[in-house]
């Protein structure tokens, strides 16, 4: 077996882990740098939290005038309008304002505030983005890891490393070769009916995949609800306890409908997965002493 370099640093709110089966530690250092600084660009051009990326000036500045914006987010505005007409309105990145309604409310699971993507105006001619709504925010929470790893993909593909694997806060996961025993990465998905286990694995070799919950496992190992699956369309909380693990080849659409499918019927995946036919999907419901698994 050979050497394993290990490195890890903080982004988008969450720590990505950078492991490197090669023996030339070196190259290992290299390439992590590289990793390390591209997230960290990513992150400074998307966070919705820092007052001066360019989402921050979109949000600031779009209910006035037209924004203009660079090659690379014009892109990333087109990529997720694309999506969210194709999840029927599952994936969207306007939820800032539910989100923060219900923490809030607490109480609640229920509200009259819906989606705000039809607020969204995009000038081709200009490449600029417009609000037609003050109230109207972008945050692309559900859209930024996935995207940060597709750019990791493209740095370890033009790499001399044959096998990688990365971790973005254990929720999205990226491989490239296999493990260094030859076998396929394994990855597993929490059983939260039983703390520390696991309810399901993925084999993964050159695949990512995107896990998303409404649930998580605290340091503790206590089960904790998080307010930020809401449903677009009707404005409802979701509060079964549910992961829904996308994967695929691509880690922007495995965090896409990962994000999208907690909402979405068995039909309504069904009907997307006909396009994207080697997208894998596995639903769990923890809601009964027995979980739940479906693969779709």
């Amino acid at each position: 077996m050979s050497k394993v370099y290990h490195n890890a640093f903080y982004a988008m709110g969450t720590r990505m882990n950078v492991v490197l089966p090669h023996s030339d530690e070196e190259l290992c250092e290299r390439i992590y740098k590289m990793i390390k600084h591209e997230v960290e660009r990513i992150e400074t051009k998307l966070s919705y939290f820092l007052p001066h990326s360019l989402v921050s000036e979109i949000n600031n500045r779009a209910y006035e005038a037209d924004v203009k914006v660079d090659s690379e987010m014009w892109q990333i505005l087109k990529i997720c309008l694309d999506y969210n007409r194709l999840t029927f309105g599952a994936f969207d990145i306007t939820m800032r304002k539910l989100v923060d309604f219900y923490k809030l409310n607490s109480d609640l699971d229920e509200t009259d505030l819906t989606s705000c993507m039809k607020n969204i105006q995009l000038n081709d001619e200009l490449q600029s983005i417009r609000f037609l709504d003050d109230s109207t925010k972008i945050d692309l929470g559900g859209f930024g890891k996935g995207y940060a790893l597709e750019k990791v993909q493209k740095l370890i593909h033009d790499s001399p490393l044959e096998n990688a694997f990365i971790s973005f806060g254990e929720s999205s996961i990226l491989t490239k070769g296999k493990h260094p025993s030859g076998k396929a990465w394994q990855v597993g998905v929490n059983n939260y009916n039983n703390s520390g286990g696991t309810a399901y694995t993925f084999e993964l070799v050159d695949d990512s995949i995107s896990t998303s919950s409404n649930y998580f496992l605290d340091d503790s190992g206590q089960l904790t609800f998080k307010a930020n699956v809401i449903n677009p369309i009707t404005g409802k909380l979701k509060k079964e306890i549910e992961t829904v693990t996308v994967k695929s080849k691509s880690p922007i659409e495995a965090e896409i409908f990962s994000t999208a499918f907690m909402n979405l019927s068995k039909e309504q995946i069904c009907a997307i997965k006909e396009k994207y036919i080697d997208v894998g999907v596995v639903r769990i419901n923890f809601d009964n002493e027995e979980l739940s698994l479906t693969h779709l």
